[in-house]
């Protein structure tokens, strides 16, 4: 007994110290949930960082709580567990739609005059939510190349709900290899302060590895751009990129740079307004090395191209293109001219870029013998009802239209200057964002707020709360619709009319018999809850096709019946008391 009494007081005397080093930054503690002090509360800087790298014997569910409008500096770039999840949060709320007490700020230094800056190391897997993150300091410097660096490959970052403004590069840049990588419900603002007009954006997908896993951007609104907001360099393959829900507004350079090999793409149900807005001529294709099209073509919102990567007829998968709005206000119609009144970069020769696509791409999509995987659906063109704008339309679109025609001269070395309110400008208080946000980019147009995939609102549905809650119920379901075009190059499983039906009803599947697919298509007269399962005949289930919220909408899902037997199969729809079912027979 005295030998484990004595292992045990051991084992305290190194426990103990360790424990009491982290509390110094702990305000209180909740569970495996540590609140934060802030630089203010704790005297001093790097709180943050400073719980983090003590924070050895930290369990795997550990939290750490940032407080409401805390300031934290992150001048050592603090590194995240390489064992478990690392979870940094702020108190919930909806940043874009709240006017309450401000996030807390990770920043570099807040203390007037000082330069230091700051950013993370991804050791395994990070969600960081609800935070305001700013990459500067109140010196009015950018800092480093990047904020998020990773340790290795095969890592996980997720950025949630979270502000980010200013950058020296990008967010993200240069993953070692098979990252994933998700921007979700953020505010990314003032992707300014580089030199360099191509800088200024969230990731740029470039080094030796050439491999990511997954990029996901879905309900971001990006806002005043000064350069590319994400890069897929010539050659780097990235397993699947979704972008989904987002608003683009005020981009003076391109939104996605992709030379054209990059499938397993889509675009689908995005807002872009007055973007892309930087002219382009072969001239540039030495300046901006890996960063324009190889065919010396202007790139669109969507550029693609037939490479190694990309053949006729034997894609693994497919490039889903649909619902998407896009718009240019009339004062940007002369930039081409201006740029071609005298000679720029020494070339008369430059075309607009504010195109949905080029020719090539165009072709590429409309030629279903060759590429059956590619699917080009609907481009709306308005400028949507937005409820509040500031001076995003006016005096701000005359500084990105002027930036972006000094800019494309590759001698020009000047940044963007940013949008900011008037009481919070740069010089005064760099790493403060404006709050809350001074815009709110919900509409009322009601053709578009019915527009989206299942019939919820284009664009970024965090501004529609309510929407948002129920699009949220049949998120996993959409991005499960969305690979299955990418996966089989048909358009099932996705909402095919804008029109509400006006009653519950189940078709007939089509083909039938079939062999091993078939479609079944039915309408929901009510949005609630959904689902689709398909029996054999002895009543057992062998599927479930559909299961979670669906808008009001008529549907198409394909059904693939390859690893079940020959035979007759009763497929059955459920909405709300409303029940119907249905025959088919496969034959092998």
């Amino acid at each position: 007994m005295k030998s484990v009494i004595l292992l045990f007081s051991m084992l305290l005397l190194l426990v103990l110290p360790a424990f009491a080093q982290n509390m110094q930054y702990v305000h209180s503690k909740s569970g495996d949930t540590l609140v934060v002090k802030d630089d203010i509360e704790f005297s001093g800087t790097n709180t943050l960082y400073s719980l983090m790298q003590s924070d050895s014997l930290a369990p795997a569910t550990r939290v750490y709580m940032l407080k409401a409008a805390g300031i934290y500096s992150c001048v050592n770039n603090p590194a995240t567990s390489s064992k478990y999840r690392t979870i940094i949060m702020g108190p919930t709320q909806n940043l874009k739609t709240s006017a309450g007490t401000a996030p807390p700020i990770i920043s570099g230094s807040y203390a007037t005059g000082v330069s230091t800056y700051g950013g993370m190391n991804v050791n395994k897997d990070l969600l960081i939510k609800n935070i305001d993150l700013e990459i500067g300091n109140s010196a009015g410097n950018n800092g480093g190349w990047a904020f998020f660096n990773f340790g290795g490959p095969n890592m996980r970052l997720q950025v949630d709900n979270c502000i980010l403004e200013h950058t020296w590069w990008v967010w993200v840049g240069g993953p070692p290899g098979f990252e994933s990588v998700y921007f979700t419900n953020d505010y990314i603002v003032n992707m300014t302060g580089h030199t360099c007009r191509r800088n200024g954006g969230v990731v740029d997908f470039n080094g030796t590895t050439k491999h990511q896993d997954t990029l996901l951007v879905e309900n971001c609104t990006h806002v005043s751009v000064q350069g590319t907001l994400y890069k897929f360099r010539y050659g780097f393959v990235v397993d699947k990129a979704l972008f989904n829900h987002n608003d683009f507004i005020d981009c003076a350079g391109y939104v996605v740079m992709n030379n054209g090999d990059q499938t397993n793409l889509s675009v689908t149900n995005n807002i872009f307004v007055n973007c892309q807005l930087q002219g382009y001529c072969p001239v540039l294709s030495s300046a901006d090395v890996g960063e324009v099209d190889t065919d010396s073509l202007a790139m669109g919102l969507v550029n693609l191209r037939v490479d190694s990567t990309f053949t006729a007829g034997v894609q693994t998968h497919g490039v889903y293109v649909d619902k998407n709005l896009t718009y240019w206000d009339a004062s940007l119609s002369n930039i081409v001219s201006t740029l071609n009144a005298k000679p720029t970069d020494g070339s008369t020769k430059w075309v607009s870029q504010m195109i949905t696509m080029n020719t090539r791409t165009a072709n590429l999509f409309a030629d279903k013998t060759h590429y059956p995987k590619l699917n080009n659906g609907t481009w709306l063109s308005k400028l949507p009802a937005f409820k509040k704008t500031d001076v995003l339309f006016t005096t701000q679109l005359a500084v990105v239209k002027a930036y972006a025609i000094a800019a494309v001269d590759t001698g020009y070395a000047t940044p963007m200057k940013s949008w900011r309110q008037s009481n919070n400008a740069e010089a005064q208080n760099y790493v403060f964002a404006d709050w809350p946000i001074p815009i709110d980019l919900s509409y009322t147009d009601s053709d578009l707020l019915t527009a989206g995939t299942g019939g919820f609102p284009l664009g970024d549905l965090s501004w529609f709360p309510t929407q948002f809650a129920s699009w949220k119920a049949q998120e996993t379901a959409e991005l499960a619709q969305i690979q299955n075009v990418l996966d089989s190059g048909k358009l099932t499983g996705v909402a095919t009319t804008q029109e509400i039906p006006q009653k519950f009803q189940l078709q007939q599947n089509y083909p039938n018999p079939f062999n091993p697919s078939t479609v079944i298509s039915y309408s929901i007269a009510k949005a609630g809850s959904v689902t689709l399962k398909v029996y054999n005949i002895l009543g057992r289930e062998v599927a479930t096709l559909v299961n979670g919220y669906q808008a009001a909408n008529t549907y198409q899902v394909n059904f693939n019946a390859s690893g079940l037997a020959s035979g007759v199969y009763i497929y059955e729809l459920r909405s709300g008391s409303n029940v119907a079912s249905g025959k088919m027979l496969l034959m092998k």
